[in-house]
């Protein structure tokens, strides 16, 4: 049962208050980490410079009239933010920069790919080639991952902030990034324009071939004078008419539709030809790589690193021309942008709002085919001379409004093609940046702190959870299983913790009756006087595990409130090694029990009155002692049985267990051992080995007692109770009369 009480166990509440109490260790560690830190990100960080461009993406769609938002390209603003962030328009970037930049990226990298270094060194021990990119690909992984980053507000603006160790090389990044952006956005808002403008035209041509039909065969009607206006069901052939016109409409706006939705797939666009976009795109690019090879060949030899690296790149180039554009199983183009997760989810929301059009306008054409059939089934009583009439007439109508509808959006294509791009407005070009761009360097000093701040309290933590202080009844009771028979708080005053006058002693001010110190030792003598019926207490030993823990005190202010019952007492300085109750007593230190157990000195002339029934006996003459000679059973047995012939009680302070062995014999030989543990310093291990070693001689254990209660505990179990106690007289002070106390102890000025 003991054993399972005294195994591991943690109060993580106590774990973290005695955590917080190593403020000042965890303070010097975070000082420790962060100030070094701070002083390479101020001194030795290299200075880096912040360029910033903005730019308005706007969706030409949004605010249009209805006529020429259905023939403008979809979601226009959701592509050029895809191209944006997009790895072909990077390399673009790389390929208009100026030579200095150029330089920077490959020479002066931000980004260092650890993982990469270390699939290499894999490689290397395993004897594969590492892998090894070329001076472009170098600078466009730089550019993508380290110098330039984009935000996006909800307006549309998008900040482009560009980064470089030169003022110089971070303006060239955000302007390069508009201008290849704006010359790819117009490229392909007119590419889009034109594609609609051709179908629009071949629409209209064809519209106009079937007009001229219709209205030669109404011309003939006329010439033969068989037109005759039918004289019944006006209304219901007007409607039929109009729903005509209203299906030629719908039909031709889901042609378009079904081209944009193949463009956005990347399959087939309106002339057959698959992948027409990508490839002027590749195309492009292959005119300018191949005018920045013939740059670099006027300056380089054709051995030179960037001259193959550049030719490299236009081969690969004219290769994937070449080749026949290939579609992939789920309709996209084999050549396309290369997007990150973001981007293809913008485009594939396009994608999806593309289908959810063409799926509306196929649902408005079998409404419309619907009702033209209910009306046709109504006017099928007329006369065959009646109907053909008005069929005539109706095919004469319908091409004549969808040529009226086409024209318009011929014209209105006609203005896209050749006007400028709307969707792409610049606000602010980037600008030469006034000094050095500090937030790298706030963020390393930031993250320094942190890092010495967790280092700081695990450090504390590390510590306290393998130094386990008891601190509370509970935490007594889970180590050893005994009870506590009392505590004592922390008796306000300052007494020395070295020299002659150190500790003890804290005596309790037993003139005022209801002080809560008084009150602890008085529940510690009710504890023991009813123990005292079960069993005989005549002798009472208190141990400790180590020094300092507050047995000579408890022993002390434990033989004046036995005292002022009429008791008859006897204490005993049973610790031959360090003697302390006579500084207490204010009493000679000799002679003592040494000398009465030597014969030197007998019972009577050893003790000391200090008042009628209550005899000290000091330790004795301790100089020329061997306590392990002095204290064998048989010494102590006699003196023990005529000191006890002597008093009602006899109490004994005695050595530390752990420290020496003197007094085990002398707690196997005593009616009860009481264990003093002071709070917060007493360590559970510890305690759990001098309540080991106890067992083992053979003693007696009556309970433990808790010396030194934090105030905190203190007021956590009595603190309601403190008018009760009389805390008018500092025992429960209120938090000024403590914070004043800590200063006058920080600053020495004790009063």
């Amino acid at each position: 049962m003991v054993e399972e009480l005294s195994g591991p166990h943690v109060g993580y509440l106590g774990l973290l208050r005695r955590i917080a109490s190593h403020w000042r260790l965890s303070l010097i560690v975070c000082v420790g980490v962060a100030a070094p830190v701070a002083v390479w990100a101020l001194l030795f960080l290299p200075k880096s410079y912040e360029a910033v461009a903005a730019i308005f993406i706007e969706d030409p769609r949004r605010g249009s009239v209805s006529t020429l938002r259905d023939w403008m390209p979809a979601g226009d603003a959701s592509y050029q933010q895809a191209v944006l962030r997009s790895r072909s328009l990077a390399a673009a970037v790389v390929d208009n920069l100026p030579q200095d930049s150029m330089n920077e990226l490959i020479r002066h990298a931000m980004h260092r790919d650890y993982v990469l270094a270390g699939q290499n060194l894999i490689r290397r021990l395993l004897g594969h080639e590492p892998v090894v990119f070329s001076p472009q690909q170098r600078a466009v992984r730089e550019l993508l991952t380290a110098r330039v980053r984009f935000e996006s507000l909800p307006s549309g603006e998008v900040e482009i902030r560009a980064i470089a160790y030169h003022p110089q090389v971070a303006k060239d990044l955000a302007n390069t990034y508009i201008e290849v952006l704006q010359s790819r956005s117009r490229s392909h808002i007119r590419d889009e324009a034109r594609a609609t403008r051709q179908f629009i035209e071949n629409l209209l041509a064809q519209t106009k071939a079937n007009l001229q039909e219709a209205e030669e065969s109404l011309a003939k009607h006329q010439r033969g004078g068989t037109l005759k206006l039918p004289e019944r069901s006006s209304v219901e052939m007007a409607q039929l008419a109009q729903l005509e016109s209203n299906l030629a409409d719908i039909q031709a706006s889901e042609e378009i539709a079904k081209r944009r939705l193949a463009g956005l797939k990347g399959g087939k666009d309106s002339a057959g030809m698959p992948g027409r976009a990508a490839r002027q795109a590749l195309s492009e690019r292959l005119a300018a790589l191949e005018a920045k090879l013939a740059t670099l060949e006027e300056k380089y030899a054709s051995e030179h690193p960037l001259v193959k690296s550049t030719q490299a790149e236009i081969n690969e180039l004219k290769t994937a021309l070449a080749a026949p554009p290939s579609i992939s199983p789920g309709g996209r183009s084999a050549i396309r942008l290369t997007l990150g997760p973001a981007d293809q989810a913008a485009v594939a929301k396009q994608v999806a709002d593309a289908e959810v059009e063409l799926a509306s306008l196929q649902n408005r054409e079998d409404v419309l085919k619907q009702s033209i059939a209910r009306l046709s089934s109504r006017l099928s009583a007329l006369g065959a001379e009646e109907w053909e009439t008005s069929k005539v007439l109706r095919r004469v109508e319908t091409h004549r409004s969808l040529y009226a509808t086409l024209s318009e959006k011929l014209g209105t294509a006609r203005v896209q093609e050749q006007g400028e791009d709307r969707g792409l407005r610049v606000i602010d070009r980037a600008t030469l940046p006034l000094g050095p761009n500090n937030a790298p360097a706030k963020k390393i000093i930031l993250l320094g702190i942190l890092l010495g701040f967790g280092l700081g309290v695990g450090v504390a933590g590390v510590i306290e959870y393998f130094n386990q202080p008891i601190e509370t009844e509970d935490d007594v009771f889970d180590a050893t299983g005994l009870p506590v028979l009392g505590w004592l708080p922390t008796i306000a005053g300052h007494q020395p913790t070295t020299g002659v006058e150190r500790e003890p002693l804290n005596l309790v001010n037993g003139s005022i009756p209801d002080t809560l110190p008084v009150e602890g030792c008085r529940s510690i003598r009710t504890s023991l006087e009813s123990l005292n019926g079960s069993r005989k207490l005549q002798s009472i030993m208190l141990a400790s595990a180590g020094p300092k823990e507050g047995k000579s005190t408890i022993v002390l202010n434990l033989a004046w409130v036995f005292w002022e019952l009429g008791r008859r007492l006897i204490l005993i300085d049973a610790d031959l090694r360090r003697p302390s109750l006579h500084r207490g007593l204010r009493c000679p230190p000799q002679p003592g029990l040494a000398d009465m157990l030597t014969g030197n000195v007998p019972w009577p002339r050893a003790g000391q009155g200090i008042r009628e029934g209550f005899v000290f006996l000091p330790a004795g003459s301790t100089g020329t002692a061997k306590p392990g000679v002095l204290l064998t059973v048989a010494k102590l047995r006699g003196a023990l049985e005529l000191l006890t012939s002597h008093a009602d009680l006899v109490l004994f302070d005695s050595a530390p267990v752990l420290a020496v062995a003197d007094n085990l014999i002398l707690a196997s030989l005593v009616d009860g051992v009481i264990l003093v543990v002071r709070a917060g310093e007493t360590q559970r291990h510890d305690l759990v080995r001098a309540k080991d070693l106890l067992e083992k001689a053979g003693a007696s254990l009556l309970g433990v007692v808790l010396n030194q209660v934090s105030p905190r505990e203190t007021r956590r179990y009595y603190g309601r109770y403190g008018d009760y106690y009389g805390s008018r007289d500092g025992n429960i002070e209120p938090w000024w009369q403590r914070c004043r106390f800590w200063a006058n102890k920080r600053t020495g000025v004790l009063r």
